[in-house]
C-alpha cells in the first residue's frame, strides 16, 4: 500500500510539474514605467535669478532648445550620445548648502526639488531641476534660466 501511495504521489508531482510555472503562460505585460519628466525638448524663456557666486549673465542662452532622451541630450548645437541621468531629490536646505540660493528665490514653494545631473555633462543644460511637468529650470554659470517644455 506503500507503493501505491509513494507511486501515486510522484505521478500527481510530475503531472503539475509538466505545465511549468504558472507566470509562463500570462501574456507579458507592457512595461508601465513612465518616461522621466525631463525627456522631450525644451526651449530656454527666460533668466530668474543668479547665485552670489556667478558670471555675468549670458543673453544668448535665452531662446535655445534642449532635447533630452535616453538616446541623446543636446543643448543649442552640443549633444552627448548616450547620457547618464543621475536623479537627486534635494531638500532645500541641501540646494542652499550647495548651490547658495534657496528654492523660493527660483519660484520652487515645495520643500525639495528633484535635480539631474547629465554625467560628464559640461555645458549648458547639464545640471537640471524639475519644477514642474512643464517647467525645468538650468544652472549655468551661476545663473538659473527656466525652460518650458515644448507641445
Amino acid at each position: 500500500m506503500n507503493k501505491l501511495y509513494c507511486s501515486t504521489l510522484l505521478l500527481i508531482a510530475l503531472f503539475i510539474g509538466s505545465f511549468g510555472p504558472i507566470t509562463s503562460r500570462l501574456p507579458a505585460e507592457p512595461s508601465t514605467i513612465p518616461e522621466p519628466v525631463y525627456y522631450g525638448d525644451w526651449t530656454v524663456q527666460k533668466w530668474v535669478g543668479s547665485a552670489p557666486i556667478s558670471t555675468a549673465v549670458d543673453e544668448r542662452i535665452i531662446g535655445m532648445k534642449a532635447s533630452y532622451t535616453k538616446e541623446k541630450a543636446s543643448f543649442g548645437e552640443d549633444e552627448m550620445l548616450n547620457p547618464e541621468y543621475k536623479e537627486q531629490e534635494m531638500t532645500n536646505q541641501d540646494f542652499v548648502r550647495a548651490y547658495r540660493t534657496p528654492l523660493s528665490d527660483l519660484g520652487i514653494y515645495a520643500p525639495s526639488v528633484k535635480t539631474v545631473h547629465i554625467r560628464n555633462g559640461t555645458n549648458p543644460g547639464s545640471f537640471l531641476m524639475i519644477k514642474d511637468e512643464q517647467t525645468l529650470m538650468m544652472l549655468w554659470d551661476g545663473n538659473y534660466f527656466e525652460m518650458k517644455k515644448e507641445k
